[in-house]
C-alpha cells in the first residue's frame, strides 16, 4: 500500500512543496494512493530562534482500533512544541461524505484528553465533544454551521471557521450560539435579520440537538 503528499498552509490551503520555506507553518497531508483516505497529518512550525523548521505533532487517522497502541508507541515522543499528537480510531461514516471518529489526545507524551468528532468531506469540523477522562460523561458539544460561500462570506476568507457555531448542554439541547464574534440565546439569534434571511431553522434540523452527531441522511 503506497501513499501519496500534499501540503497545506496555516489555513489548510493547498500549496506547492516550492512554496514551504516561505511560510513560518506548514502541514503535510499524507493519503492512501488507493483509497484517498487521509491517513496521517504531520505539522511543522519555524523555531523563531533557531529559524529551523521543527516538526510540532499531528494525526494519526487509523483504520481500527487494533492499530491504536502501536501508533502511539510510534509518534507520542516526535517533535517539539508540546508534541501534540491526535490518534483517530472507530471510524463511522454516512452517505454524505461525513465521517465520525473516537479520538484521544496526547501532550508531552502522555494522555491529555479523548472525544468524537465528526468531519465534513472536506475534512472541516462539524461536530463534537470531550469525554471526560473521569466521568466517561460527554461535555464541550457543538456543532458548526459553514454554509454556502455564495451566502455567508467566510471570515478572513479561511473556509476552516465556521459562520455559526452552536453550543449544547447536557441535555442535548442548546445553550448558546455564537455568530459574527457575539453569542446569543436561541431566541435572539434566530431574531436577527441577517440570520431569517440566509439561514433556515425550519430545514436546518440537523443543529436542533447534539443529537445525532453523525447523521443518516
Amino acid at each position: 500500500m503506497g501513499t501519496y503528499i500534499k501540503y497545506t498552509d496555516e489555513n489548510n490551503i493547498e500549496i506547492l512543496q516550492e512554496q514551504l520555506h516561505k511560510l513560518s507553518e506548514f502541514n503535510c497531508l499524507m493519503y492512501d494512493d488507493h483509497t484517498n483516505d487521509l491517513k496521517k497529518i504531520e505539522r511543522f512550525l519555524k523555531n523563531y530562534k533557531t529559524q529551523q523548521i521543527e516538526q510540532s505533532g499531528g494525526e494519526i487517522y487509523l483504520s481500527s482500533e487494533k492499530q491504536l497502541s502501536e501508533a502511539i508507541i510510534n509518534h507520542v515522543d516526535i517533535g517539539s512544541f508540546g508534541k501534540p499528537w491526535t490518534f483517530y480510531y472507530n471510524k463511522e461514516e454516512n452517505n454524505k461524505g461525513e465521517t465520525q471518529w473516537e479520538y484521544i489526545f496526547y501532550r508531552n507524551g502522555s494522555l491529555f484528553g479523548k472525544g468524537i468528532l465528526v468531519l465534513d468531506d472536506r475534512n472541516r469540523k462539524l461536530t463534537g465533544c470531550v469525554i471526560d477522562l473521569i466521568t466517561g460523561l460527554q461535555t464541550d458539544k457543538f456543532k458548526n454551521f459553514y454554509g454556502d460561500p455564495s451566502v455567508f462570506d467566510y471570515e478572513f476568507q479561511n473556509e476552516t471557521i465556521p459562520n455559526i457555531q452552536f453550543k449544547y448542554g447536557q441535555d442535548d439541547s442548546i445553550k448558546e450560539v455564537y455568530f459574527q464574534d457575539d453569542d446569543y440565546s436561541l431566541r435572539d439569534f434566530l431574531d436577527l435579520d441577517e440570520v431569517r434571511m440566509k439561514f433556515s431553522w425550519k430545514d436546518n434540523t440537523y443543529y436542533h440537538s447534539f443529537s445525532p452527531m453523525l447523521s443518516s441522511i
